[in-house]
């Protein structure tokens, strides 16, 4: 009777275990549903932030584009309407990407909605929008971000970048494209942004800027070859008489077909604007 007490006894431990083991295991399993329950909420919300719709501008084709490498990123992009009629594009890339970098680029949307009036111009209302953020910034983060000013009454633009780059300009008359670097340094790293003027611009007929995140020309094949600049203008040139939204995706079918199924390790966010 005694060694079958030990052995009901045994038993029963290795009852309790198992027991104990499937209560952690289903305690753990609430724990990652509550976890991709919140990211689902927060992708919903930054996706709710995007514009659902692009400003209609005379003489103007514009298009946007986002796709996060994680549930949440911390590329976005916008556009406003100023008091004088002119319409604003921004586009912002926060260091890294998920929950963390989705809260700062809802932060620097905020910022900018609240700094660009279109009275003090683009580089004050930039100087403000990084005094803002340099105070929400820890260590090592920042944005890379471009603002972009299209007058409907005339064929100016007028482009300023904190550390965002390369900018494209591609010209049809001359069948060019133009590589321009960054005014400024990127948003967060000083409480004093250091940046120079912003450029002028003019588009002809057909012309176009393409403000694009590193996403794009950084996504690696299988060989760790990177998609890169030249590639990418390739196939905007090769899409030049589609509208902007039909250059954009075949800058991502591009992108995607030279990857070979490598995982898209960066958000992808791209915004064209062409002289039509």
């Amino acid at each position: 009777m005694v060694g079958a007490g030990f052995v009901a006894g045994g038993i029963a431990s290795e009852i309790r275990k198992q027991v104990d083991a499937a209560l952690r295991e289903a305690e753990t399993r609430r724990q990652v549903d509550r976890l991709e329950n919140d990211l689902e909420v927060a992708r919903s919300i930054q996706q709710s932030l995007l514009p659902t719709s692009m400003p209609q501008i005379q003489g103007y084709d514009i298009a946007a584009w986002n796709q996060p490498a994680d549930q949440t990123g911390g590329d976005y992009y916008d556009w406003l309407l100023l008091p004088d009629g002119k319409i604003l594009l921004a586009l912002g890339d926060v260091t890294g990407h998920g929950i963390g970098s989705a809260l700062l680029a809802a932060a620097c949307r905020a910022y900018v909605r609240a700094n660009f009036t279109g009275e003090n111009g683009l580089l004050i209302a930039m100087e403000r929008i990084n005094t803002a953020l340099a105070t929400d910034m820890t260590q090592g983060l920042f944005v890379t971000f471009v603002a972009a000013v299209c007058n409907p009454k005339n064929s100016r633009v007028e482009l300023l970048s904190a550390g965002h780059g390369p900018l494209f300009r591609y010209s049809l008359g001359e069948d060019r494209f133009d590589k321009m670097d960054a005014q400024g340094l990127p948003l967060g790293i000083s409480s004093i942004l250091s940046s120079d003027p912003p450029l002028i611009l003019e588009l002809n007929q057909g012309d176009l800027l393409l403000l694009a995140t590193d996403g794009f020309y950084e996504w690696a094949n299988a060989q760790s070859e990177e998609f890169g600049s030249k590639r990418l203008e390739e196939t905007v040139r090769a899409s030049r008489e589609k509208s902007s939204g039909d250059i954009i995706s075949a800058l991502y079918r591009a992108v995607v077909d030279f990857s070979g199924g490598t995982k898209q390790q960066d958000d992808l966010t791209a915004v064209i604007i062409k002289r039509s």
